[in-house]
């Protein structure tokens, strides 16, 4: 954990500190070795939280972008049920920055729990995913362009069915790593989101920057999904993806 309670007042772990956790009131103790990053825990091998995975630098550096107290927010459901979201912004929208396996089981269950959510998901954390993801976007269909929607090639991949069903938006995080779509780089640093598409049942992939998602949790207002400007006419004919209602505007790449 990032925050305890220490006389009363979340606070970050400092050698030697002891606290409270903010979700079972028991007494935790700062870790801060050299080997992970400073954190809190429990003592002994108790954890009140069995949803909860040892934090990364990658979770530090998402949480750093939103308010203090947006983060490891305790949520409780009406049958006395609690668990620390990730984060929890002042609409009541929670995001889950998973970077540890999980279960469809778990999984299912935190979609319905803290409904509604969005999961932000560490693509680096399988070896092969990044390489898998680009030949899929790469050698995948554009299906519409405004805003883009790209059906991946390689559905079967063990990447796409770590989430499937998909019941809730999905955005894969490759940090800076480059991607390109038809042959051109993309100008901007993306998340790219995994929906369904109702018509098919398949999964297709949009690019959102990676600074709208931001904006998005921050105001509630529509994140920004890449969009293909043509420079000669097309005639082709995409199928429509039906909407699931999240937001999207154009931007160009």
């Amino acid at each position: 954990m990032k925050y305890a309670l220490v006389d009363g007042t979340r606070q970050e772990a400092q050698p030697k500190l002891r606290g409270v956790c903010v979700n079972c009131e028991r007494e935790v103790v700062a870790k801060c070795g050299s080997q992970r990053i400073w954190h809190w825990s429990h003592r002994g091998k108790l954890e009140c939280d069995h949803w909860w995975e040892p934090e990364t630098e990658w979770h530090r550096s998402w949480k750093a972008h939103f308010p203090r107290e947006w983060q490891e927010v305790v949520h409780a459901a009406d049958n006395g049920e609690r668990h620390i979201a990730d984060l929890k912004t002042s609409r009541g929208q929670v995001v889950e920055f998973q970077h540890s396996p999980i279960s469809p089981d778990e999984r299912n269950s935190r979609e319905s729990f803290y409904n509604p959510m969005v999961w932000v998901v560490d693509g680096n954390r399988y070896k092969r995913d990044l390489t898998v993801f680009r030949e899929a976007i790469q050698h995948g269909t554009i299906i519409q362009d405004a805003p883009l929607y790209i059906r991946p090639t390689r559905r079967d991949a063990a990447l796409f069915r770590r989430w499937s069903p998909l019941q809730c938006a999905v955005f894969l995080d490759f940090g800076p790593e480059e991607f390109s779509i038809a042959g051109f780089p993309l100008a901007v640093s993306v998340l790219w989101l995994l929906q369904l598409d109702r018509t098919t049942g398949q999964v297709v992939v949009s690019a959102v920057t990676r600074e709208s998602f931001i904006h998005f949790c921050m105001t509630g207002e529509n994140w920004q999904t890449l969009t293909v400007i043509r420079s000669q006419p097309s005639y082709s004919f995409y199928r429509r993806p039906q909407s699931r209602g999240y937001g999207s505007q154009r931007r160009r790449f």
